[in-house]
């Protein structure tokens, strides 16, 4: 093989390399520009009147996020210790068992975000959803910026090409985020975390929709429930309604291709199914019944059914598009460009 065709068979893949990677930073960095913050906010105001239909039809007994003791305290305190070993020293760590909040952000920032986001919507949740509260610890990392969010990602576990927003890192019971998306991107992950001590067998689109539903929500003041809000996933579920592309409930549900095609859509479409039926007052009633029949109805087609006797799926469909079409929602990105 003469030297000029080795060069090039060492060389040439360098530079299409380097494009792949120069590409996907731009495509990443075009995302972040067309982010919308996700955001929770606080309401007095009672809960719709299906949702205390739902909630009366609720027995089970939820319980509350509370200190479990000495052992979960020494175990918060050891993660603290190893974090405070491993971060840069302007970072700070905090102890909230069953969370370790860590990051670039003071104390009292750390702080902050636990009384006014974390406990309150971890306590909803659990309350709402959940019956197995964590009994091991919950790491919390919140990064002031993108840039920081990236760098910590990269150093502390060499991950890359990451949510802009952030993510959950099942087996290590750890959430990492860029704080600057907002509130409801730390509760979208906190879902996740509080799913896999309490169900972690929960099938894709439930995990996800759920999650996804407190991206945009509201706390109630009594910390009984988090209600869904419209936000930026609409637009996406709306178009693929009229161009008649939308996927049925049904296969959504029973499909194991959640995460394979049509990534953004299929969130969307979990989420304002789950907003849809927390609207009638059955998004509780639904995961109580799945919860305790999930051996039998793993997916919980089944516990959908239960939710419309009488109801074909192509109803229900007709029913669930006629009423995401209802909806609206503008981007704060656009308010501000119209102002």
């Amino acid at each position: 093989m003469s030297k000029h065709r080795l060069l090039i068979l060492l060389l040439g893949p360098l530079p299409i390399v380097a494009l792949s990677l120069g590409l996907a930073r731009w495509l990443r960095h075009g995302d972040m520009a067309r982010a919308e913050g996700n955001h929770v906010v606080h309401s007095p105001a009672e809960p719709r009147a299906g949702q205390r239909l739902a909630r009366a039809r609720v027995t089970a007994l939820r319980p509350v996020l509370v200190e479990q003791g000495s052992q979960l305290a020494a175990q918060c305190a050891a993660v603290a210790a190893n974090l405070r070993g491993r971060l840069a020293e302007q970072c700070q760590v905090v102890e909230r068992p069953p969370f370790v909040l860590a990051g670039d952000l003071s104390a009292d920032e750390l702080d902050r975000w636990h009384q006014a986001t974390i406990g309150p919507a971890a306590r909803a949740m659990l309350r709402s959803y959940f019956r197995v509260a964590p009994a091991e610890p919950i790491t919390v990392l919140l990064f002031a910026n993108e840039h920081s969010y990236d760098q910590y990602a990269r150093e502390l576990y060499g991950d890359a090409n990451i949510s802009i927003y952030g993510y959950y890192k099942r087996g290590q019971r750890v959430l990492v985020m860029n704080a600057a998306t907002g509130g409801g991107t730390i509760v979208h992950e906190l879902t996740h975390a509080l799913a896999d001590a309490d169900c972690p067998h929960i099938p894709d689109w439930l995990n996800e929709g759920l999650a996804s539903l407190h991206e945009q929500c509201r706390i109630r003041a009594d910390e009984s429930a988090l209600e869904g809000l419209e936000n930026w996933r609409l637009p996406v579920l709306q178009q693929a309604i009229h161009q008649q592309r939308l996927r049925p409930l049904k296969s959504l549900i029973a499909d194991d291709d959640f995460r394979l095609h049509e990534v953004g859509l299929n969130y969307a479409q979990a989420r304002y199914f789950c907003l849809w039926l927390q609207r009638q007052g059955l998004l509780e009633e639904f995961f109580a019944r799945w919860r305790t029949g999930q051996a039998s109805d793993p997916l919980g087609i089944e516990a959908v059914a239960q939710m419309f006797p009488g109801k074909s799926w192509d109803q229900l469909d007709r029913e669930f598009h006629a009423w995401a079409l209802s909806l609206t929602w503008t981007s704060p990105k656009q308010t501000a460009q119209a102002d």
